[in-house]
């Protein structure tokens, strides 16, 4: 006789997707649960113990929840499977984790916006790692419906209790077992790399300019200018790349990108920006501290296609040469326009660039695929600086 289940909406993904045995990027499994069965109508949380289950890396590939595939090297790419008896071994979590399902009833809005995340971090030292190679491509994936979950329960506590407590989880064998709701759950794909390739530093500053008009005696149409300077600080001159799809490690969640992480719009110092990108500065009301300009959600600026060069066009990358700043100025009244009166501070939004050393143009305009195909750490144009501005009646002040 079959023991009762209950669907639970799952996924699994990787957080990035190269695994750095260095470990200075750190890298995870990243899973997505999520209740969303007819059945499910109880209001209260459901609350799971992580240990032993699918959760319970790198365990649950030891006991066969989980599968580890290889990429081979063949023409045909196919996935062969890893020998994990090492694995068998491992020891589940020494210390019992729980997480928290919040309930469908009442839900409102899509399902996919309410996924519980869980990230279970890869020791670099540990037995997962010790059976993979550098160079090669892995993928994991869920080996059945059955997650594996040996406690659970609804409860109004957000942890596992004793059992002897009045909301104990269940801890039958013979209950109802949390199973995955698809026949798919995704996968977690990732190349092993031995160390990754980290940027120079880079300064990067804000400061406002009060530029004169063109009448010297006009002292009252003067122009603010935001000028924004990127210094490499290193002895070595880089090429990053401004604009179009950035080949850099992203994070990701269960089955998307994580907010603003790949954004393919114009970076701030492209050469030939005429106006601000509103992706690469936020406004916030001084006195409230709102979010007035700028981008609140990712910006994706377009689809690309899977097919398309991946190599940069020669006029979307800057080169950075030592001690030598790129400066880019922008009327910063075009950022502001319309607002009402009041004090506001402009900051810059964080943005990762790909990035190489050298400069090498291909004949057909596009930087060279040896140049640009090693996997880089982002160079991260970013800033503590903010500037202040007032808006007085339309017009744009220094408020200092």
């Amino acid at each position: 006789m079959h023991s009762p289940t209950l669907k639970i909406h799952t996924k699994i993904n990787s957080h990035y997707s190269i695994l750095d045995l260095s470990g200075h990027l750190p890298f995870s499994i990243v899973f997505g649960l999520c209740r969303r069965s007819p059945a499910d109508t109880d209001p209260r949380p459901l609350v799971l113990s992580t240990a032993g289950s699918v959760l319970d890396v790198p365990y649950a590939l030891g006991c066969g929840l989980l599968t580890l595939h290889v990429q081979d090297g063949g023409e045909a790419r196919e996935w062969v499977g890893v020998d994990v008896r090492t694995l068998r071994d491992v020891a589940s979590m020494r210390e019992e984790e729980s997480v928290s399902l919040p309930s469908p009833v009442g839900r409102v809005g899509n399902s996919r916006h309410a996924f519980t995340v869980v990230r279970r971090r890869v020791d670099i030292n540990g037995a997962l790692t010790s059976i993979l190679e550098v160079g090669r491509k892995y993928r994991i994936r869920v080996a059945g419906e059955d997650l594996g979950v040996r406690r659970w329960g609804y409860s109004n506590h957000d942890q596992v209790v004793d059992d002897n407590n009045s909301n104990e989880l269940s801890n039958n064998l013979e209950a109802t077992r949390l199973v995955k709701s698809k026949t798919t759950a995704g996968n977690a794909t990732f190349t092993v790399i031995r160390a990754l390739s980290w940027p120079p530093r880079i300064e990067t500053r804000l400061r406002l300019l009060l530029l004169p008009s063109s009448d010297a005696a006009d002292i009252t149409n003067r122009k603010l200018d935001l000028e924004v300077s990127v210094l490499n600080t290193s002895p070595d001159a880089i090429t990053v790349q401004t604009r179009g799809h950035q080949r850099i490690p992203i994070p990701w969640g269960p089955s998307q990108p994580d907010p603003d992480a790949d954004d393919q719009c114009p970076r701030i110092i492209h050469p030939t920006l005429h106006i601000p990108p509103p992706s690469s500065l936020r406004v916030f009301d001084s006195a409230t501290g709102e979010l007035v300009r700028g981008d609140k959600k990712q910006a994706l600026c377009g689809l690309r296609d899977g097919n398309a060069d991946r190599r940069p066009k020669v006029e979307d990358v800057v080169v950075l040469r030592p001690g030598l700043p790129v400066i880019r100025r922008f009327d910063i009244g075009v950022l502001v326009e319309g607002l009402r009166d009041g004090e506001y501070k402009v900051m810059l939004q964080a943005k990762g660039c790909r990035w190489w050393h050298g400069k090498e143009e291909g004949e057909d305009g596009r930087i060279g695929a040896c140049a640009c195909g090693v996997e880089h750490a982002p160079v991260m144009l970013e800033s503590d600086d903010e500037v202040k501005v007032c808006v007085r009646d339309g017009n744009v002040e220094n408020s200092v």
